[in-house]
């Protein structure tokens, strides 16, 4: 019940079209698929697309797009996973569609919200076997909806609605011991984002370091590295090169690095954690609550849990050190560090269960505030569209925008956030724990 009402909330997302080219491409290349076979876009017909934001036929630079040098044929530029995760939903619409084959976005939505709905169960499974499961049931619906995976990438098929759905089934293979079966969904997150490999082998490698059993190494690599093969495949076929990395501007992000000193890349990691307009402790401030008792949850963690996590933050940094820091357009909180939010999850779920009852009051507070918040960007399809790539994240707030505009708004999130706080303050001290789960009584 939990993934059928998260869908559901998800399914919010159809109401309102999205203003970024970065979702556009992935829903058109999928839709292109679906109805015609093909991922070349020249012979599109201009009365089949809709009078999108930004975008003016499917040469703008609204869209990202690319020219296959060995036959000239046009093909939008995203990742595997993001195109392909969309196709069957297109494929169903198309049923309904006849002869018509009009493209729209609401099957990429709904393709987004059933992925990432799938993905805050699969994490809510994997958390109720370290913790009681009312506690793994409220930190799930934080997850669910309290943070941008309900804005972003459950709202749009966006490659983060595969990566944290990838990430998801990692945690919780693992949490099972099933090693083969953490490859295979590390091969699905990393054909959503490609450095998501990092996270794979530091799940691999840390685990099967701290068993000394080499062999779970070699079963998480045999099981991603299938995805890996299919992602240079996908790069030869459109894009004219085995490079898995043809999705994206490769040469752009290589010189990227290279430009920027240890100052400017200090400031670009800040900027993804405090700045006022995407930082992730600024939209999900209850992980300030949760920091504090880290330490002790680290010591009782089981080795998969601390890999897990230890490689979203690897991933998170190589994110900033590959792409500056601009804050973005097009979403509605942040983005970027959402994969790296997932691979933490089962850890700071088992440092949440350790606070006290006013802490957990406190917490729910701000959660109900988190929901609102990201309510108010979801139903009226409000989105960031002050950055200019010169640093304006640091300078604006969607939240205080929010408030300007419609002050009773605001009173609505008050409401939610002391609602909430009112029924976490019923919950019993210090749940009992369930046989077999990690956290010590007391």
């Amino acid at each position: 019940m939990f993934g059928v009402a998260v869908f559901l909330l998800y399914s919010l997302g159809t109401l309102h079209p999205p203003i970024t080219g970065d979702v556009w491409s992935a829903d058109l290349g999928a839709w292109r698929l679906a109805t015609s076979a093909t991922p070349w876009l020249d012979d599109v017909d201009p009365d089949q697309l809709p009078a999108w934001p930004g975008v003016d036929g499917v040469s703008s630079s609204g869209l990202w797009t690319a020219t296959n040098p060995d036959n000239g044929h046009l093909t939008v530029a995203r990742s595997p996973g993001v195109v392909l995760a969309g196709v069957p939903a297109y494929v169903v619409a198309g049923w309904f569609d006849g002869a018509a084959g009009r493209f729209s976005d609401a099957p990429g939505s709904l393709t987004a919200a059933l992925l990432v709905s799938v993905a805050a169960t699969l994490l809510l499974s994997c958390t109720a076997r370290l913790v009681p499961f009312r506690a793994a049931l409220a930190c799930a619906g934080a997850l669910a909806v309290g943070t941008p995976l309900w804005s972003v990438a459950g709202n749009d098929l966006w490659p983060h609605s595969v990566g944290v759905l990838g990430i998801a089934g990692m945690a919780w293979a693992a949490s099972r011991e099933r090693w083969w079966l953490v490859g295979v969904f590390g091969g699905v997150a990393l054909v959503g984002r490609l450095h998501l490999a990092l996270v794979v082998a530091a799940v691999g490698v840390g685990v099967a370091i701290a068993r000394r059993r080499p062999g779970i190494a070699i079963r998480v690599a045999g099981g991603s590295l299938p995805f890996l093969v299919a992602s240079s495949a996908w790069g030869h076929w459109l894009y004219g090169s085995w490079s898995p990395t043809t999705g994206y501007a490769a040469s752009t992000l290589g010189a990227w690095p290279a430009s920027r000193d240890w100052g400017e890349r200090a400031g670009d990691l800040a900027g993804a954690l405090v700045s006022p307009g995407v930082g992730v402790l600024i939209w999900t401030p209850c992980l300030l609550l949760v920091l504090p008792f880290l330490a002790r949850a680290w010591r009782d963690a089981p080795d998969w849990t601390r890999s897990l996590a230890l490689g979203g933050i690897v991933y998170l940094a190589i994110q900033v050190y590959l792409n500056p820091f601009d804050g973005g357009t097009g979403f509605w909180g942040y983005r970027l560090p959402l994969e790296t939010l997932c691979a933490c999850f089962p850890l700071l779920v088992l440092a949440a269960v350790r606070m006290g009852r006013r802490t957990r009051i406190a917490a729910s507070v701000l959660v109900g505030l988190q929901v609102g918040l990201l309510a108010i960007g979801v139903l009226f399809g409000a989105a960031s569209t002050d950055a200019d790539g010169d640093g304006d994240a640091w300078r604006y707030n969607l939240a205080l925008d929010a408030y300007r505009e419609n002050p009773p708004a605001f009173l609505l999130i008050l409401g939610m956030g002391a609602t909430a706080a009112y029924l976490l303050a019923r919950w019993p001290q210090r749940p009992r724990l369930g046989h077999g789960e990690v956290v010590p009584k007391g």
